[in-house]
């Protein structure tokens, strides 16, 4: 078999979890919320070991705790309820709490709970890429149905609740994100699955000029730091999501050099 025929649906995969991660990092990074993003990776996980120990469905306990996550800070942060350094570090503390005393429960062999952790991508399924595919599409649609909006939230959030609903669309926003980390915690694992949502989009914000080349650089830079790192975890013998997280942080600081580079010539 041909290396296409025997890994081709995990570099689909790839494609579809790293491009999906880069268009919802340019909202996350774009509105400087990026350690929601560190929060709610860290839910989801927490939430699938949940999952695990309950002998119930991971994927639905993942998607659960990453959104219940991103509402409530989302509700404390806008209403500036409580601290927003404090919310974050505790919420981030009290799901690290929990995953760590949910591996622990667990009896008998731990890989499973680990790979949550770490991910690997190369244990993808037909039901994962189907999962993968139908997040992506659901992504594309609301990006597309509200692209003048949501491009309006970057560039002010009070502005926009003026104009439009913009509580409403954020919220959709949070849920479509909670939704992206859950299809990718099996992938790179939630201790690692920010820098995909980050970097990449950083990388893009930094070197595009519109929003609308900012989603489609940082698609793009999102699925080649998911498939170059599954390519040089393949030849190297590496850890994938480590690999991923490696590739991303690359393309990031190629994109600051280049940026700085561009800054003088112009200057």
């Amino acid at each position: 078999m041909s290396f296409l025929e025997i890994y081709g649906p995990i570099l689909l995969a790839a494609l579809l979890g790293g491009g999906s991660a880069g268009a919802i990092g340019v909202y996350v990074v774009g509105m400087r919320m990026p350690f929601i993003a560190v929060v709610m990776a860290h839910a989801a996980m927490a939430g699938a070991i949940v999952g695990t120990l309950t002998g119930t469905s991971s994927t639905i306990w993942a998607f659960g705790g990453a959104l219940a996550a991103a509402l409530g800070l989302g509700y404390a942060l806008k209403g500036r309820t409580v601290d927003p350094n404090l919310a974050l570090g505790s919420l981030f503390s009290l799901m690290m709490g929990i995953s760590f005393l949910g591996i622990g429960l667990v009896k008998g062999p731990k890989t499973e709970v680990l790979g949550l952790l770490w991910g690997s991508i190369l244990f993808v399924d037909t039901t994962g890429l189907w999962t993968m595919a139908g997040m992506c599409l659901v992504l594309l649609i609301f990006i597309a149905f509200f692209e003048k909006e949501l491009a309006v939230i970057l560039f002010s959030r009070s502005l926009a609740s003026l104009y439009i609903s913009e509580a409403l669309i954020f919220a959709g926003l949070l849920v479509l994100e909670a939704g992206v980390i859950t299809v990718n915690l099996k992938t790179v694992g939630g201790l690692l699955l920010f820098s995909l949502i980050a970097n990449p989009a950083a990388a893009a914000l930094r070197l595009a000029r519109s929003i609308r080349g900012a989603l489609l650089l940082a698609t793009i830079l999102g699925a080649l730091s998911a498939v170059g790192g599954f390519l040089a975890a393949y030849l190297f013998d590496l850890p994938v999501g480590a690999c991923i997280v490696l590739t991303s942080s690359a393309i990031l600081a190629l994109a600051v050099v280049l940026s700085a580079q561009g800054r003088r010539c112009h200057a």
